[in-house]
């Protein structure tokens, strides 16, 4: 298979004083108490050569998530039968500080990390490859499991090889590791203000944002599998609670309100399987 060829660089403005000399900025979203994860991210990134700054994240412990102005509750629940764990909140709050800080800073791109993220040797490599090829992506999600790769449409080899540009398919979790553009950070924060759904989900909602969602195979950002979460050391795991908590008319109504959400996502998520199709292909053309 052919490679992606490199867009100009001039077409993208690699050389605006809003880029750093990777073209890109690199963000990681922190707890300011997370002393030991802000040490070993820090220590990661200095070693690979990519600057770094840090972003507040939200503890979720403190959140009345029910009440929360930024939270539509209603929606949640009667599509899920609960709310978002005050983790979850927590972690959506969190990514939108991170995308608000990359439009008032005037960024042209920007890699987010949260602070458990594990770091490999590729990503400068792949970081420089995919800021070649910036016409093609709004948002570059970094999903590094191997069901994430088997669910996943191969594109074509990056410029240097080593890995491939893919189209996640279906709605993968994850949120430790992403790429993007001020268009995705704009549409993010206009998607999540009230916010229903967690970061991640609504990152492979794809019908949903319009953005150009893409994916990179073998990922050079992995998760931390042996390490709680941010997240589950906020809930202690509460958010795999599938208790229904609706009571009255819309505990009567759940199971029909659920199983039209679970039928629409289905539906939506294979029309955007056949609708990237022929995207795909001609940018599978262009790398010949």
């Amino acid at each position: 298979m052919s490679r992606i060829a490199p867009a100009p660089a001039d077409h993208h403005g690699l050389g605006s004083a809003s880029t750093t000399s990777t073209g890109y900025h690199c963000i990681v979203i922190t707890l300011e108490d997370a002393q030991a994860r802000r040490e070993v991210i820090s220590a990661r990134l200095q070693a690979l050569g990519i600057p770094f700054e840090f972003v507040s994240g939200v503890d979720g412990r403190k959140l009345d998530v029910p009440a929360h102005p930024a939270y539509d509750s209603f929606k949640r629940s009667i599509f899920f039968g609960r709310d978002l764990s005050n983790g979850e909140l927590g972690c959506v709050l969190a990514h939108r500080n991170a995308c608000r800080h990359v439009l008032e800073s005037g960024y042209d791109a920007a890699l987010v990390l949260e602070d458990d993220a594990l770091l490999t040797d590729d990503l400068p490599r792949v970081m420089a490859d995919l800021m070649t090829i910036r016409d093609r992506w709004d948002l570059v999600r970094f999903l590094g499991r191997e069901k994430n790769y088997r669910a996943s449409r191969l594109i074509a080899p990056l410029p240097h090889g080593g890995a491939h540009l893919a189209r996640p398919l279906g709605t993968p979790g994850g949120a430790y590791g992403y790429l993007l553009n001020p268009r995705a950070a704009r549409r993010l924060l206009e998607l999540t203000e009230p916010t229903w759904l967690p970061i991640d989900t609504l990152h492979g909602m794809t019908w949903h944002t319009g953005l150009a969602t893409l994916s990179v195979v073998p990922s050079p950002i992995l998760p931390d599998d042996d390490t709680p979460s941010c997240i589950d050391g906020q809930d202690a795991h509460r958010r795999w609670d599938k208790s229904v908590t609706l009571t009255g008319f819309w505990r009567l109504a759940y199971p029909m309100t659920r199983g039209f959400h679970k039928l629409h996502f289905g539906i939506m998520g294979r029309w955007m399987r056949l609708h990237s199709l022929i995207p795909d292909l001609l940018m599978r053309l262009r790398a010949r």
